[in-house]
């Protein structure tokens, strides 16, 4: 005899987009890691979280862009559908008791838009060298990055590596000392920061002695006319 189909859930009736930092430990927690993390947090918060319907229902949590592992972020999103309206600033501080170190909701605010990646167009990333004291070769393969129509990086997608053009998701990059900060647009197929840093050390294989740099995301929302970015909430 077949199941009997479970009810139909009511759609829900706001969305809340809350902005999350992820940093020091916290930042080896995978996206995957993230999310299993959150969820418990949800519950355990008690805050109405709409569910998706049939026999396995889920938490109607987004997310989107997520920073990788091993890079800090102050600016991750999760996008949280709720079954009433209510306080978004209490939602958050009802949530942040239940978050472990390291991870923690910065802002939080409701929305009938439900379509968070499209209004995430660019992030702001930050990349660190403090061990390293002579850094005058990356403002020099910076300038020459800048000046370049295109800078192509061999970049491995899922099972299979090709070329691409890591130059045209770049808004801006400049260098101070051993500090590189970069805005990049992001899109469906992102171009990462690793990508432009493979990009700088073609142009300046020296600098592939550094290793690789602390990562951090400042910010990441939308993106200014100046080139700059900012935060959705």
């Amino acid at each position: 005899m077949p199941r009997k189909q479970p009810p139909m859930r009511e759609p829900p009736a706001t969305w809340l987009i809350a902005r999350y930092a992820k940093l020091g430990p916290a930042r080896f927690t995978s996206a995957r890691d993230v999310a299993r993390l959150m969820e418990r947090a949800l519950k355990r918060a008690g805050l109405p979280v709409a569910y998706s319907s049939g026999f396995n229902p889920h938490q109607r949590v987004a997310y989107a862009f997520p920073a990788p592992t091993g890079a800090q972020s102050l600016a991750e999103y999760a996008l949280i559908a709720m079954t009433c309206d209510g306080d978004a600033g209490a939602w958050r501080d009802r949530l942040n008791q239940q978050l472990p170190d390291g991870v923690r909701v910065e802002a939080a605010e409701t929305t009938g838009d439900r379509h968070l990646p499209a209004r995430l167009e660019a992030s702001r990333w930050v990349v660190d060298w403090p061990w390293v004291s002579d850094a005058a070769g990356l403002g020099e393969a910076v300038a020459a990055f800048g000046s370049s129509p295109s800078v192509v990086v061999q970049r491995r997608a899922k099972s299979e590596t090709g070329p691409q053009d890591v130059r045209q998701a770049v808004v801006s990059i400049g260098a101070d000392g051993p500090q590189l900060t970069v805005v990049l647009r992001q899109a469906e197929r992102q171009t990462r920061p690793t990508d432009v840093w493979q990009g700088l050390t073609s142009l300046q294989p020296a600098l592939r002695a550094w290793g690789g740099g602390l990562l951090t995301r400042q910010a990441q929302g939308a993106l200014t006319d100046g080139g700059d970015v900012v935060n959705l909430v």
